[in-house]
């Protein structure tokens, strides 16, 4: 342990002392690039670095829960680096040396990068995190602004952050491919926002009243390149083409066509439109299997769910997305209202294996899901699920913790916040329970009667009519009893 310490420190401090002063013809020059870290409150003992293609690297933590990674050849351009749940994206040119540091408590928040490559991760952090705050505040109250005024705000904000890019490209010397990837950091969430207020403020049947907008609203549209290699890890870049294909296929759908009233329709409609303007095969196929995943976990029978599959095979290329969503729509099958629940194994917190089906024990049962990992959530799921059980004692709330191979954290979790022992299980096969129940959504509650038939294998927590759907199944049960 000690000798692990010492050789990681004497790494780094080479690292640094050497390559922190070389001016960018000598980076380029360096053999190597590097990337290492610490992760404090690891959740498992490794991290994988992914780039994209299909290739990927798992880097194992050791005793001090520090990494590094040499790396030839690299190619350059965004990585993904994953430690289990959570992933974030890192730049990396050649020659680069960079660390993180990181607490997995507050995963994107307590993200630092320091070494030779550092300051655009962290411009690139920044970005993400000041992003997503905007895009809150908009949710909150910005889709209710007038369109010339929520476009005249956005670009004050917009021309705030060009000025601060500007600063930071005038100090610090950096790449063509890192000014680039860091001012679409920010200019691809702004797009963002713009698809976001069109959606949601006129959406499917208010086309006709956007006549409103302002003539430069969309203005940006003209320059996006769709098909952009440089920008296909980016977040804000994936985000943007969500939004917009989801807005372009609204307004390019031909009148003389009724399909959208009818979602399967739209959704195929949306796929032909991706197919026919992406031609790069990882954001095809990555944009293509977000819609087909959404459209399969929303689908009301098999029905509709073989149709938007059947389409979705025919315009993927990617072989092993084509796998999991088949995976998918399966489970998906088997979720059916009616249908008896998957059986699952799941742990007490005595330590005892028990199944699913023997906590059938009142007229309607309703299972919620929670990890360690989001803290916000599972501390307002149960209390959401306390105050329900006051109000419905004729149904059982049981909390199942998704997590995997955290049982003793899991214990003390739930010993710290005084949760009834009784009602609370974890997966003792966590990756395949998830798989089977379609645990895609945190709010997911699955309502199952007393004999374990499904009643609704898809409803929300949180939703404002949660509580009405409680109500009307309590009352049909009464009458079947």
């Amino acid at each position: 342990m000690q000798i692990s310490f010492i050789k990681y420190v004497i790494s780094f401090s080479i690292l640094s002392c050497c390559l922190c002063s070389c001016d960018s013809s000598e980076k380029t020059n360096r053999k190597y690039t590097y990337f290492g870290g610490e992760i404090v409150n690891p959740n498992t003992n490794y991290v994988v670095l992914s780039d994209g293609s299909g290739s990927s690297d798992t880097i194992t933590l050791d005793k001090n829960n520090r990494f590094l990674h040499k790396i030839e050849n690299l190619k350059e351009g965004l990585y993904s680096f994953r430690h289990n749940p959570e992933n974030q994206i890192v730049l990396l040119e050649k020659g680069d040396s960079i660390l993180i540091r990181l607490n997995t408590i507050e995963f994107d928040e307590s993200l630092v990068f320091t070494g030779d490559g550092a300051r655009k991760n962290n411009f690139l952090i920044d970005m993400f995190l000041q992003n997503e705050i905007e895009r809150e505040k908009i949710r909150r109250t910005g889709l209710r602004l007038s369109p010339s005024y929520f476009k005249k705000h956005q670009d004050s904000l917009l021309k705030f952050k060009v000025e601060t890019y500007q600063k930071f490209v005038d100090k610090y010397e950096l790449s063509d491919l890192a000014k680039k990837i860091t001012q679409a950091s920010f200019k691809y969430d702004f797009y963002t926002r713009h698809e976001l207020y069109f959606n949601r403020r006129y959406g499917i049947a208010g086309l006709d009243s956007s006549k409103d907008l302002p003539v430069s609203f969309f203005y940006y549209r003209n320059d996006i390149d769709y098909n952009d290699d440089e920008l296909k890890r980016l977040y804000a870049y994936n985000r943007y083409l969500n939004f917009y294909f989801t807005n372009s296929s609204l307004t390019n759908y031909s009148k003389e066509f009724p399909l959208y009233k009818n979602r399967i329709g739209s959704t195929i409609h949306k796929l032909n439109h991706i197919d026919s303007i992406i031609q790069h095969p990882y954001i095809k196929n990555n944009l293509l299997r977000r819609v087909t995943t959404k459209s399969l976990l929303e689908s009301r029978n098999n029905v509709e769910a073989n149709k938007v599959l059947s389409h979705y095979l025919s315009v993927s290329s990617n072989k092993k997305s084509q796998q999991e969503l088949r995976k998918l729509s399966r489970a998906i099958s088997r979720l059916r209202p009616n249908n008896v629940i998957p059986d699952q194994p799941l742990i007490t917190s005595k330590g005892e294996t028990v199944r699913l089906s023997s906590l059938f024990k009142k007229s309607i049962t309703a299972f919620y899901f929670w990890s360690m990992h989001r803290k916000d959530h599972y501390v307002r799921a149960h209390k959401k699920a306390s105050y329900l059980s006051t109000l419905y004692p004729d149904i059982d709330f049981i909390a199942i913790n998704t997590d995997d191979e955290q049982t003793k954290n899991w214990l003390k979790t739930i010993k710290r916040h005084h949760y009834n022992l009784n009602y609370e299980y974890e997966f003792k096969y966590p990756k395949c329970s998830s798989e089977e129940l379609v645990i895609h959504n945190r709010n997911k509650v699955i309502l199952v009667n007393k004999h374990g038939k499904i009643i609704n294998a898809n409803t929300d927590l949180f939703s404002s009519v949660f509580e009405k759907q409680l109500m009307q199944y309590t009352r049909l049960a009464s009458l079947g009893n």
